[in-house]
């Protein structure tokens, strides 16, 4: 079996393992799945080309290694896994049962367009910030003045949603700037079930009724750590790109919110958000997470990238498998640090 005892998933390096014929990926480590954005369900299998740009130097340093039958390094390599910015790497190739692998060093290198686009998000999270803050003292005025006119529980247990919501967007305003770099330190410890059920309740009371919500939920499911106001904006993101993914006559439409939990792999928590609507078009599937992609008439691209980025910033990964009538965003997050269940 490929590294059985998972020491490679604790080394804070890329680790990825490839046929020695096809040059077809087989097998990476937690650290390779972060760097890739990706998990190794959706990753194995593909080719050297399907995961880089220009990988003729990545070629060649596996077909050196192969042939001689011994390890090849390369300093100061540049890659440009698809989809992401191009890094500055030290690479070492070695052999194992049958395969051959790659060891990659990012060294921290950022280009001119990373900047250029980061400090345009700090600019826009700041500009974000301001016009989402200002109507907000508005609407909690008009929440309170509803409050005293309104006597039945359910209207009074709608306007407790808003207050509620007002209050996590004031707070997710404050945080804009940063668009999801979220310190540790700053965690929490999160029931993932909780926030699932509040998205919900949110996203159900906008939506038309013939939309049938179904929760199921792995009751054992241990807690994790968090920001909760960026995971519930994230799952909220999630949940209305779903409750938007039906035709005007849709049969039947379905919103199912599952999770589960993994006993192997580093990050066993799994959330899961289906739809039988119609699906993302197939010429955006891959870019779907990445500023300003989007296939909605009216969409501004930037949900799903910041749905995207608050993943990251909890260590977790989020995929996306699609097809008309079934759409399935995946999510995986590590456990709390001494929970029974971690693995």
């Amino acid at each position: 079996m490929i590294f059985e005892n998972q020491i490679a998933d604790d080394v804070p390096i890329p680790i990825l393992l490839f046929s020695t014929d096809e040059a077809e990926l087989v097998w990476l480590n937690l650290a390779g799945q972060f760097w890739l954005g990706s998990s190794i369900k959706s990753l194995s299998g593909k080719s050297l080309a399907s995961l880089f740009h220009e990988d003729s130097e990545l070629s060649e340093i596996l077909k050196k290694s192969t042939e001689r039958m011994t390890s090849v390094q390369v300093h100061n390599l540049i890659l440009k896994p698809r989809g992401k910015s191009e890094e500055k790497c030290n690479i070492s190739s070695f052999l194992h049962d049958g395969n051959v692998g790659l060891c990659i060093q990012p060294q921290g290198r950022q280009t001119l367009s990373e900047s250029v686009f980061g400090e345009g998000a700090s600019s826009l999270g700041r500009l974000l910030a301001h016009e989402i803050k200002n109507p907000l003292a508005g609407i909690r005025g008009a929440a309170q003045l509803l409050r005293d006119d309104i006597d039945s529980e359910e209207g009074q247990s709608l306007i407790e949603l808003i207050e509620q919501e007002i209050g996590r967007i004031r707070r997710l305003a404050d945080k804009m700037e940063r668009l999801g770099d979220l310190p540790p330190d700053e965690f929490s410890e999160i029931n993932i079930h909780e926030i699932l059920r509040h998205a919900r309740k949110v996203i159900q009371s906008g939506v038309a009724e013939t939309v049938v919500f179904t929760e199921n939920y792995d009751p054992s499911l241990p807690t994790t750590l968090g920001d909760e106001d960026s995971l519930t904006q994230a799952i909220l993101n999630l949940i209305k790109n779903a409750s938007e993914a039906f035709e005007p006559n849709s049969d039947k439409p379905e919103i199912v919110l599952e999770t589960s939990f993994r006993a192997s792999g580093g990050l066993p928590i799994e959330i899961r958000i289906k739809d039988n609507g119609s699906g993302i078009p197939e010429h955006v599937r891959d870019k779907i997470f990445h500023p300003f992609i989007t296939h909605k008439p009216k969409g501004q691209g930037l949900g799903l990238a910041l749905v995207s980025k608050v993943i990251a910033a909890h260590n977790g990964v989020i995929e996306v498998t699609s097809r008309p009538g079934e759409t399935v965003f995946s999510i995986l997050l590590p456990v709390q640090k001494g929970n029974p269940h971690e693995v």
